[in-house]
């Protein structure tokens, strides 16, 4: 089940006894957490009927749903990150998966009951598998392109702002399609206009939102497919200045390097921008401006400059370079093979 046909379920009062909410989309995920306890609990009475639990064992979490509930049809009982749905072996998993096998045969019908996971979930565990037959499970997966677009309408008509379709594409590129920090960033846009202006242009984006690692290097590589080293230097230690690791931009660079051969690639083999987009399932913004830095680069070239960037990462986690040396020295053959017009 998607969030969409949850809230269509919720409105039409079809509430289960046992869900799992899972899926890297955190903030739609905790509002549909507080639409399923508004749609369950009276006001005035969510302290006597409401519970969330951690780190708890089976029998403590089917005690807690067969407690009655106070003064309303159901009480909601959550379950955060539980410990034999995440990775690892957990305490007593076996026993707490045949527990609550036995029990979800028969759920209460004054209760509901969310296993919610804030991080991965391991789907290889027998309770997960148990939950995917036993319980409704909600997939909160980060927004669509269409999506977004209408939630961050949404999001800014309350403050009489909108926000121009090249700015929503950067703005996603440069925060991350994550909607807890795009909405701090909303915010911070409509308040940066004040009363002036309406809409948010791309130019407000890149002067207020802070950028991501993945974008920073993004533009460390434009600098350095230019030829200047002065500006990717500026850039690498302004991003190690904002705390970022060496091995954390290298990991990155790498990354980048990697699409920038797959797309060349690709490309000269006839392949249109938005298959190798959906294929590596990269931001539009990226895929267009990917394509754009590999355009005069050959893919021999590209393809051997990747190749060497395993071989530093290989020699640093073998430990025959240090991280900072392999970053400089990757630095420097990139502007040099930049400024060279390869």
């Amino acid at each position: 089940m998607t969030w969409n046909e949850f809230y269509q379920a919720l409105k039409a009062k079809d509430i289960a006894p046992v869900y799992l909410f899972t899926g890297p989309e955190a903030y739609i995920k905790r509002e549909a957490l507080e639409a399923l306890r508004a749609a369950l609990l009276p006001p005035g009475l969510e302290a006597l009927n409401d519970a969330t639990l951690e780190g708890v064992t089976a029998q403590q979490i089917t005690d807690a749903c067969e407690t009655m509930p106070m003064m309303c049809e159901k009480r909601i009982v959550t379950v955060r990150d539980w410990a034999p749905l995440m990775p690892g072996k957990a305490k007593n998993e076996e026993a707490d998966a045949e527990w609550m096998q036995k029990w979800l045969e028969n759920p209460p019908e004054t209760c509901a009951l969310v296993f919610y996971m804030c991080s991965d979930m391991d789907g290889r565990k027998k309770m997960a598998t148990l939950l995917k037959k036993k319980a409704v499970v909600v997939d909160f997966q980060l927004l669509t392109d269409a999506e977004l677009t209408r939630w961050c309408a949404r999001r800014l008509k309350p403050l009489g702002k909108r926000i121009d379709p090249a700015a929503l594409n950067t703005l996603t590129y440069m925060a991350g399609r994550e909607l807890t920090r795009l909405a701090g960033e909303l915010d911070k846009l409509a308040d940066f206009l004040g009363n002036d202006r309406e809409e948010i242009t791309e130019a407000d984006v890149r002067a207020i939102v802070p950028a991501s690692l993945e974008y920073n290097v993004f533009e460390l590589l434009n600098h350095l497919l230019a030829g200047d080293w002065m500006k990717g230097q500026q850039t690498v230690n302004s991003l190690l200045q904002g705390g970022q690791t060496t091995m954390g931009i290298l990991a990155m660079l790498t990354r980048q390097i990697r699409q920038l051969t797959h797309m060349k690639c690709a490309l000269d083999a006839g392949t249109p921008v938005q298959t190798v987009q959906n294929q590596l399932k990269m931001h539009p913004y990226a895929a267009r401006q990917t394509a754009r830095q590999c355009a005069k680069l050959s893919a021999d070239w590209l393809t051997a400059l990747y190749e060497k960037c395993v071989e530093y990462d290989y020699a640093v986690k073998s430990g025959r370079l240090r991280d900072k040396d392999a970053l400089d020295v990757l630095v420097i053959e990139i502007a040099l093979a930049g400024k060279s017009k390869r």
